[in-house]
């Protein structure tokens, strides 16, 4: 039985449990929930094909001793007993295909095997022939192995079954007062019991020894996923900012100018660079220009929030802004509010020639894609429509299409 490892239990507690030994075969409760959860959905499984084989080998074994038993009258008086171990049986099978039941697979397998083994047992005592006792011992010894190490329940329920099916048998023996052949019932009963027992706990023990390894292997797995996904985002973005490095856009970029040629929406960008900041680095050096790269970066990022929107480190103190199914008129609306934004964060710049504090210009550029125009010629527009702003004066804005001026100045 190959159980799914679970990838929500640490690797320490694991260790904790490979390293204290499963000889108790038991979890901690928080796993045990878990491993009995995984394991009753696969033995229920599993058992919709050792239903059959146990259903063959119990007709066999039925036949054989029916054929065996020399009087005809005992053998249909046994046979009218046993055959409610054949009804147990097809029950259990027919339950095992029912999903919604599978959760249930400890309760129903460890009733109706605790049924077979009571009725096995009773049957040997009600019948009451010596002559036959070593056939009924032999299908009451059949029925406790199979219970044990083939039904597939785990090794405490698979032991509640055994001997608590024996129990009841015992008991209904008393009561009808029939007699017990303990000689014989000690050497076969007894000890399929404890052969099965046998069987069962090793069975439990190595599903679970499988199961932590396959826990270890799941949480390899978590961890390998986790790491592949760390790297690829190191790839996609910029160390610095934490914004989409060029590599990464030109991937998106591409993507949304394919979307946008396919159903003729708008496209648009923004290019936007940092006024006079050759001087701001000289001024506050190297750390206070990163950080005031961070800080711009981190109101580019509020501006592209929406789905597919993408804000970019372009160059060094430029930056490119991505803006799918959005007009020209939407685009100046954006750049508007970022220009506001910026000139209201009043970060100091004693070396600007535009204000006393940090400034941005920008180029935008709206297409509707076609075959004739290519990813650069676009951002080439925006590029354009930067350095216009730039000769306009710097704290500004300047669209592309249409070309028309339009600016903020602060004062």
């Amino acid at each position: 039985m190959k159980l799914t490892g679970s990838n929500i239990i640490s690797r320490e507690k694991i260790s904790a449990l490979i390293h204290r030994g499963l000889n108790y075969v038991h979890f901690t409760h928080e796993l045990e929930s878990i491993y009995r959860q995984q394991y009753c959905e696969e033995a229920a499984y599993e058992f919709r094909y050792r239903g059959f084989i146990i259903l063959i080998l119990y007709l066999f074994l039925s036949y054989g001793i029916y054929k065996t038993i020399p009087n005809s009258q005992t053998a249909l008086h046994w046979f009218g007993l046993y055959a409610w171990v054949g009804v147990i049986i097809l029950v259990a099978w027919g339950l095992s295909f029912i999903k919604s039941l599978n959760r249930h697979f400890d309760a129903y397998t460890t009733l109706g095997s605790a049924g077979a083994v009571a009725i096995s047992f009773m049957v040997i005592t009600m019948i009451g022939d010596k002559n036959d006792n070593a056939l009924l011992h032999a299908a009451m010894m059949y029925a406790v192995v199979i219970i044990y190490s083939f039904v597939g329940m785990r090794f405490y329920n698979a032991m509640i079954a055994g001997w608590s099916g024996g129990l009841i048998g015992y008991l209904v023996t008393i009561k009808f007062n029939y007699d017990i052949d303990w000689t014989f019932l000690n050497r076969t009963y007894t000890f399929s019991s404890f052969l099965g027992m046998s069987i069962a706990y090793a069975i439990d023990r190595q599903h679970r020894e499988n199961y932590l390894q396959n826990c270890m292997i799941e949480l390899n797995k978590k961890e390998l996923t986790e790491q592949a996904l760390k790297l690829e985002r190191l790839t996609q973005l910029d160390a610095l900012t934490g914004l989409a490095n060029r590599r990464h856009l030109a991937e998106c970029l591409d993507q949304q100018w394919r979307y946008a040629l396919r159903h003729q929406t708008p496209l648009s960008i923004m290019m936007v660079d940092i006024d006079y900041f050759k001087n701001y680095n000289d001024h506050f050096g190297h750390l206070g220009g990163d950080r005031c790269l961070q800080i711009i970066a981190d109101h580019l990022k509020l501006i592209t929030s929406r789905s597919f929107e993408m804000a970019a480190r372009y160059g060094g103190e430029e930056f490119l802004l991505l803006f799918p199914n959005i007009d020209e008129r939407k685009i100046e609306e954006i750049a508007q509010r970022l220009i506001l934004q910026i000139n209201e964060m009043q970060l100091p710049h004693p070396c600007s020639q535009v204000a006393d504090h940090v400034t941005v210009s920008i180029g935008c550029a709206t297409v509707f894609p076609n075959e004739q125009e290519s990813i650069n010629q676009f951002i080439r527009h925006a590029d354009d429509a930067l350095y216009q702003a730039k000769l306009l004066g710097r704290n500004r804005f300047y669209a592309a299409k249409p070309i028309i001026l339009k600016n903020i100045q602060v004062l």
